[in-house]
């Protein structure tokens, strides 16, 4: 067996250091932040990661009051070959020893050193631009959460940008999202000295030299875009009739759905006690007469009553979760005005009453509408919204909510919240009273049972929640494209909602890179919210080192995206926001991002139909790949009709030894699963490849991004260091909550136990969440679809506790278990 090149692992420890010590820069640990970075500079100096060290190492030095390293450190740069670092360097020199100020003329008149007694200063345009309007109370962003509600920013309208970013220095001039002076950004003409050295603002760092990409010299800005005039011209009318009809089947849908589960339930736990009954002959495993009977009846009076019921019943959900309160109309008076001339003016113009508003006391931005009839739907706004976002997205957020309300989409979705909210309640008290249970024992064996049986129960109801979410998909991206039209038509503002709908994921990020897990609040009612939690996690947290652009390039250009968000609860951020530029456009405005025009490369070909198209024609062996284990399921069905095909023959000749293949419905059953069988061992050396120290990449967040063409298929393997964030204890056993927390963003992380799911519910197996709050490395597959995120091969920590992942091996054994299932319903024959 070769040994490791030295070379490599030196790089690699290089890297390593570099990003904790941007990370600790970042937070402000100086002292860790210095040890790290020079350590860097000692291994790599004259490698891209060495220079960057040395760069960062300047700002760190600056905060400590070391100037003299910092300049000797910027005289060492400024005699590097490299043009872009020089002028860097010279900067950095020149903000570092400021020259000294001209002695005044000594026959000065006494007019021309002090202002005139009126107050007039003359102002040049940068100090223009730091105005602000009157009034201009509402937050800017914070640069780790992206919002900080003491500090006050620009009234909507206003052409002048707000940057994301704390100290706040003077504002600059208007700009677009960019990195400035970095990935196509012009420079501003005016930095603040002490921003420029520290790399939040470097207008001259090298960030378009391969491999001096800095995500940490971005700043987030916003255009403030404007809005449509009074009476905007109309687009074209909605057909809601279709939508409605979809919205009625996705009912019907999770009504089945939910009773085959039911159904299933009952006769599996019967046949259990059946069988407990047979080996201990104990009356008290008899089987339950009850559970063999039809559960329809059941089942629909539990759904009317659920629907009958949607808003008190989630009232109190609210009221357990997060301590759901009235919102009076002089708060939401005092956060937005337009928001409550919105509620009166479309309530009187759709002749409908107006929703109860209640108030979510949480700092999380978010915002939903639930009922079962327009008289009794409510509109609920968490304190974060109302203090994070501008008067104007106020608005346009409400003007969504009234929309779902008066489309009628917001009674079927209360029904399926309520329905899905019965199996995670389920999961979560189950993982909760389990381990307090567990606490309580001192007998190992009582302790390892109860803890065994409480991990099945709340998986098996995790996983339950998960199914009962499907049926619900399709209305629920659907719904979201109606609404965000129709509050652009509202409002005549698709700008304002644009700013709304980033914020609001910026939000969630910061939520989640705050508390160190995903809330059961924000989990269990993500179908209802305006920006998907999965979605929101990553590009929130990217938003906040790369122009919104860029990270959205994938949603907008991506000739695929449409199926690969077959299994997510929202459409794409890009998309809807492209779709929001596009009515921007129509009104004549300029847009607050510039996607409308994303995305128009794609080849005439890549419509609606181009993933059939291309699937008959063999045309794209990537996307066959892709989708092979589906793929597989209709093709089966070739294999069918020829197996028909020879019997229908030989049944009309003498070998009347194959004529039984004429018709057999068994064969044709039996095939499904093999073709799913084949088509997944077909893929699997694709979506696996070997993993090995020299090909493993350490990207970036927005690197990973910003990637229009890439597919999961194409899984790069990956090893990247950070922090592990996710719920602790029984509750995240499934890995359902792994979240890598990198120094450019959030990425979630994929587990499957290399025992299958009974190896995650064994109590003393080591599993990923036991590294919860630690630095770990993370080594896997990263794959880019509608979400990104990594399926592990180990998740491993500083203390050396290595969790190996499974995800090739259940790969194959799925696929080996389908063939024997689709063998034994063919070798069963007929019935």
């Amino acid at each position: 067996m070769a040994s490791p090149n030295p070379q490599n692992s030196a790089d690699l420890s290089a890297k390593q250091s570099l990003e904790a010590g941007l990370t600790a820069l970042k937070a402000r640990d100086y002292d860790r932040a210095i040890a790290l970075l020079e350590s860097v500079t000692q291994t790599a100096a004259n490698q891209p990661s060495g220079i960057r060290a040395q760069m960062r190492l300047v700002a760190a030095y600056k905060a400590t009051g070391n100037v003299k390293k910092a300049i000797a450190l910027c005289n060492s740069l400024a005699q590097n070959s490299n043009t872009q670092i020089k002028t860097w360097a010279d900067r950095a020199l020149t903000e570092l020893t400021p020259p000294r100020p001209p002695k005044p003329p000594e026959n000065t008149p006494k007019s021309a050193e002090t202002p005139p007694a009126t107050g007039f200063v003359a102002f040049d345009a940068a100090t223009e631009s730091a105005k602000t309007t009157p009034g201009g109370d509402r937050p800017t962003a914070d640069q780790k959460t992206g919002f900080s509600p003491s500090e006050p920013a620009l009234e909507p309208g206003n052409a002048k940008s707000q940057p994301i970013s704390p100290p706040p220095p003077p504002p600059k001039p208007p700009i677009h999202p960019t990195l400035e002076g970095g990935h196509g950004g012009t420079a501003p003409t005016e930095t603040a000295p002490d921003r420029e050295i520290s790399g939040e603002n470097s207008s001259g760092s090298p960030t378009d030299i391969p491999g001096f990409a800095s995500p940490d010299n971005y700043q987030l800005t916003w255009r403030e875009a404007g809005r449509a005039a009074k009476n905007p011209r109309p687009l074209k009318p909605l057909k809601l009739l279709g939508f409605r009809i979809e919205a009625a089947a996705s009912a019907i849908g999770l009504f089945f759905l939910a009773r085959f589960v039911l159904q299933f339930l009952l006769t599996n736990t019967n046949s259990l006690l059946v069988q407990l009954y047979i080996f201990t002959r104990l009356p008290i495993f008899a089987p339950i007469q009850l559970f063999y009977r039809d559960p329809t009846p059941f089942v629909q009076f539990v759904f009317g009553l659920l629907l009958a019921s949607s808003p008190w019943l989630t009232d109190a959900l609210l009221k357990l979760f997060c301590g759901i309160e009235t919102l009076r109309a002089s708060v939401l008076s005092k956060h937005s005005k337009e928001a409550s001339r919105v509620l009166r003016s479309f309530c009187t113009k759709q002749n409908m009453p107006t929703p109860v508003l209640k108030l979510l006391p949480i700092d999380l931005p978010v915002a939903f509408s639930y009922g079962c009839l327009p008289r009794f739907a409510r509109i609920a706004v968490s304190r974060g919204l109302l203090e994070e976002l501008a008067d104007d997205e106020i608005a346009a957020v409400f003007a969504r909510e009234l929309a779902h309300i008066s489309h009628w989409d917001f009674a079927p979705m209360s029904l399926a919240l309520l329905v899905m909210q019965i199996p995670y309640l389920i999961y979560w008290q189950a993982a909760l009273w389990g381990e307090r249970l567990c606490d309580l024992m001192t007998i190992e064996f009582l302790r390892s049972t109860v803890k065994f049986l409480a991990a099945a129960i709340s998986a098996i109801s995790y996983g339950i929640y998960k199914l009962l979410r499907w049926p619900m998909f399709w209305l629920s991206r659907r719904r979201v494209y109606f609404s965000d039209r129709t509050a652009a038509e509202i409002t005549g503002n698709p700008n304002g909602l644009t700013r709304a709908l980033a914020k609001i994921a910026i939000g969630i990020a910061a939520n989640i890179d705050r508390e160190k897990q995903t809330s059961f609040f924000l989990e269990s009612f993500d179908l209802l919210l305006p920006v998907g939690v999965g979605q929101a996690a990553t590009l929130g947290s990217a938003a906040l080192h790369a122009p919104l652009e860029q990270i959205l390039l994938w949603d907008v250009s991506n000739p695929y995206r449409h199926p690969l968000t077959v299994n997510s609860a929202h459409p794409l951020l890009g998309e809807r926001l492209k779709l929001l530029a596009l009515y921007a456009q129509f009104w004549q405005l300029d847009a607050e991002l510039d996607l409308a025009n994303a995305g128009v490369q794609e080849q005439p070909s890549q419509g609606k139909l181009s993933l059939f198209k291309s699937i008959l024609e063999f045309k794209d062996s990537k996307l066959f790949l892709q989708g092979a284990p589906f793929f597989g399921i209709p093709m089966s069905l070739g294999i069918v009709g020829v197996l028909w095909l020879i019997g229908g023959i030989f049944s009309r000749t003498s070998f009347w030894q194959l004529d039984w293949l004429w018709g057999d419905r068994s064969i044709l059953w039996g095939c499904l699963p093999i073709g799913f069988c084949l088509g997944t061992l077909i893929r699997i050396n694709y979506f696996f490849p070997d993993i090995t120290p020299r090909e493993t990449a350490q990207p970036s967040l927005p690197e990973i991004l910003s990637n229009p063409e890439s597919l999961p298929l194409d899984a790069q393997p990956v090893r990247l260091s950070g922090q592990l964030l996710g719920r602790p204890g029984m509750a995240n056993w499934l890995g359902q909550d792994l979240i890598l927390q990198t120094a450019t963003g959030l990425v979630r992380l994929h587990y499957v136990s290399r025992f299958g799911p009974i190896g995650c519910l064994w109590p003393r197996l080591t599993r990923p969440s036991d590294a919860i709050g630690k630095s770990v490395v993370a080594v896997g597959w990263l794959r880019r679809g509608a979400t990104v995120a990594i399926d592990l091969e180990t998740l491993g920590t500083q203390a050396g506790r290595v969790s190996d992942s499974g995800h090739p091996i259940w790969s194959a054994v799925l696929a080996f278990a389908a063939a024997v299932w689709g063998a034994y319903i063919i070798i069963q024959g007929p019935r």
